[in-house]
């Protein structure tokens, strides 16, 4: 008995020092629960752990994006209020909260992380207004004889990274990525000498390459 508390003793801090200094890879797997900060998610400790609420969601498999529709705190048997919180990791797979203004949904709603890494990404789908023409046609000559702009909604997806050293949130773009990787300088020098048009197809490829070749790590408790 005292070997197997020896051993425990002696692994114990071991295992959390492991757990403090992991790699955020980009299918790194954070602790489920809610994180009210950044810094909550920088260490992977969220501020309730998964096992101490009850939490009622809808993910939409299409979008990727998750509709809180209440979290109840299990000890206070009370709700946990949705507009103090910085993410939601169902699954292992972290979930950012998008601004109201940004998305026509009742309830609170997340957006996956679907890369983690010193430079995270996400999507979103948005409608904005946008008018286009039609026309009223003649029966008989089939020529128009009646045009008009009328509103409809298109649906376009928003593309976002997100700095996972400093919180930044900033458009997913050639220009933008540019800025982030400067550090980088061959892959920097690699899309100044590619064409622009094959840069913004190839972009996504790029920020894989650039997550690949520089980690970031779980931060300790000291820190």
């Amino acid at each position: 008995m005292k070997k197997y508390i020896f051993i425990l003793f002696f692994i114990g801090p071991l295992f959390l020092l492991a757990q403090e200094n992991a790699v955020v890879t980009k299918n790194f797997r954070f602790n489920d629960g809610l994180y009210l900060s950044l810094g909550e998610l920088q260490k992977n400790q969220p501020a309730f752990p998964i096992n101490e609420i009850e939490l009622n969601y809808f993910t939409n498999p299409q979008t990727s994006l998750t509709q809180v529709e209440n979290v109840i705190y299990k000890k206070t048997n009370k709700e946990v209020d949705m507009g103090q919180v910085y993410a939601v990791s169902i699954g292992g797979v972290p979930y950012i909260q998008l601004p109201k203004k940004e998305v026509d949904k009742p309830l609170p709603t997340f957006a996956a992380l679907k890369l983690r890494g010193k430079i995270c990404y996400f999507t979103y789908p948005y409608y904005r207004p946008k008018k286009i023409t039609v026309a009223a046609y003649n029966p008989l000559t089939g020529y128009p004889f009646l045009t008009g702009e009328v509103e409809r909604e298109e649906k376009v997806i928003v593309e976002k990274m997100l700095h996972f050293e400093t919180g930044e949130i900033i458009d997913f773009n050639t220009d933008n990525l540019l800025a982030w990787i400067q550090e980088d300088c061959h892959l920097v020098e690699t899309i100044k000498r590619t064409p622009r048009e094959e840069v913004d197809e190839k972009l996504f490829r790029l920020l894989l390459i650039y997550v690949d070749r520089h980690e970031v790590h779980i931060k300790s408790n000291e820190n």
